[in-house]
């Protein structure tokens, strides 16, 4: 006879944990390495641990839930005002009223309705409803952009979720009621604002954010893009794939980032008196290396002689690489770059003199003589691409004024719906995840395991130097997730429920799941897109 199965929802089982007033907030649960929402029902023989708002899944939680709630309020303070939540801004989220400047007085009232709803503690209930069910709740509630999303979608059954009558379509969870968002800022950015949520390291405070109008216009530009070319959404994205006219689409893409490249290397050319070093950095499968050669033949064209260096040439032995807090090897620290024999080559070579280049074996961990001798003569420029480019000691001795700085990041143009913006750092993920195990024999669980150390380095060693660029590059392609869907999904499929890693695999494969795939036969050879999926005509 069959033992009968009980059940709990996932805030009970937590109870004593969630009460503690002495501890961080609970937002959510991993029930069997799934993110869960507080209020759902689950087996009660199911490993549940808690989910603070100080991890990457509880801030995901707490912005989503925001983000509906300000949805809600500027519907009802703006009945025809279309709230678009862009992109993050530092720790903040930039959110845009379309068609409307937004002002203090203005902001101040939504902060105002906000801040009622949440002292309000009004529910946030999920409802499960078949398709025709939630596209019919969906108009009701004018989410027209989430109505595109679902319609592709590969399920019967949609996740909605509701709160005082407004119904919302989210894929990972949100807090059961608004009390839970009482800890947020908005503040007047550019012709929007910014969502300040709480600090990661004190939830009890908000996060600080620092200026970086750079980024911000690389974004802005980016955004732009997507309206030339009316794709803002995934939804919008899926139409054009379904109507047959993507092929046309990637080759406006493609077309976008050749005059953008078109546009640096003619800076460069036109400055040349000036410029005899160009410094290309940017985070991990940022594209940095397929763009330093796009821009070697861009200045080729233009009549120049550029030389490219790269500094992943300069690494240390490994087994001089420094150790992290953890005790492991710190591939991405400054100190894994031998700097004083990288700077030393430089001004040898800005003196004229002949050296040999080194080359850093991956295979064995050390650094040997490559046979490559270069000296520079008068038409000569060099291009140094490397994670720690834009770090000052890199290149120290030499004048700023003879420098060309660039940052490269995928700043992903499109969004999931309105409320739901696509983070970079992601599209940056699925890039690593492809490539890694196509060229570099890595399983989806190897690079999901080292991936917490990247994103540690470039917080530490990237991200801090991004605003000394003079130029940003945008890498990111409108259609490159719906490539690097066909590749991801089967490895991510791979990992076993038993691993920590399993949350982020199910997680990813959730995004994917939004996306038409469409075949990489249209992405030409030369496209940053084939750095990570393979059949590019350069080397690496």
């Amino acid at each position: 006879m069959k033992a009968d199965i009980s059940y709990k929802r996932v805030c009970d089982m937590l109870k004593n944990r969630i009460s503690d007033k002495g501890s961080y907030p609970v937002v959510g649960a991993l029930v069997d390495n799934q993110l869960t929402g507080l209020d759902e029902l689950i087996r009660a023989d199911a490993k549940v641990e808690h989910v603070t708002i100080t991890s990457p899944e509880g801030k995901r939680i707490f912005e989503r839930s925001l983000a509906f709630l300000l949805h809600i309020v500027v519907n009802k303070l703006i009945p025809k005002g279309v709230l678009k939540v862009k992109y993050a801004y530092g720790e903040a989220v930039y959110c845009e009223i379309d068609g409307i400047k937004v002002d203090n007085q203005l902001l101040n009232r939504i902060k105002h309705e906000l801040d009622i709803v949440i002292e309000q503690d009004k529910p946030i209930e999920r409802i499960n409803l078949t398709k025709e069910e939630a596209i019919a709740l969906l108009k009701v509630s004018h989410r027209y952009d989430q109505i595109e999303l679902i319609r592709y979608l590969p399920f019967q059954m949609i996740p909605l979720y509701k709160c005082m009558d407004c119904y919302s379509y989210f894929y990972e969870p949100l807090v059961p009621s608004t009390g839970y968002l009482k800890v947020y800022e908005l503040k007047k950015y550019g012709p929007g604002f910014l969502i300040i949520p709480p600090d990661a390291s004190n939830p009890y405070r908000l996060a600080v954010v620092g200026e970086q109008p750079k980024l911000f216009t690389a974004f802005a530009n980016a955004k732009e893009e997507a309206e030339i070319l009316k794709v803002e959404t995934v939804g919008e994205l899926n139409e054009v794939i379904a109507s047959g006219k993507i092929s046309d689409f990637i080759k406006v893409q493609e077309a976008l980032h050749e005059r953008r490249l078109i546009e640096i290397a003619d800076m460069i050319t036109k400055d040349r008196d000036r410029v005899k070093l160009v410094l290309v950095a940017g985070p991990s499968s940022s594209g940095k290396t397929t763009f330093s050669k796009l821009l070697y033949i861009h200045l080729m064209a233009n009549g120049l002689k550029p030389v490219t260096v790269s500094l992943d040439n300069y690494f240390v032995d490994r087994d001089k690489t420094p150790l992290d807090e953890e005790g492991n090897p710190d591939y991405d620290c400054i100190e894994a770059v031998d700097v004083k024999l990288f700077n030393t080559q430089l001004q040898r070579l800005l003196n004229n003199e002949t050296v040999e280049l080194p080359k850093f074996d991956f295979r064995i961990g050390k650094r040997r003589p490559s046979g490559r001798n270069v000296k520079l003569d008068k038409d000569t420029l060099l291009i140094v691409e490397g994670m720690h480019a834009l770090n000052p000691i890199i290149a120290a001795d030499v004048s700023e004024h003879t420098k060309l700085k660039i940052y490269v990041s995928a700043l992903t143009q499109i969004n999931m719906d309105n409320t739901t913006r696509l983070s970079t750092r992601d599209t940056r993920l699925l890039r690593r995840l492809v490539r890694d195990n196509l060229f570099r024999g890595h399983t989806a669980l190897q690079t999901l395991r080292l991936w917490p150390s990247v994103v540690r380095g470039e917080e530490r060693y990237v991200f801090p130097f991004q605003e000394r660029a003079d130029v940003m590059f945008n890498s990111a392609s409108l259609c490159e997730l719906a490539v690097l869907k066909g590749y991801a999904e089967p490895i991510l499929r791979g990992i076993d429920s038993s691993q920590p890693e399993y949350k982020d695999a199910i997680r990813l494969l959730a995004f994917l799941s939004h996306f038409m795939g469409i075949m990489s036969d249209e992405i030409p050879p030369t496209s940053i897109i084939r750095e990570f999926i393979g059949g590019s005509s350069f080397r690496y």
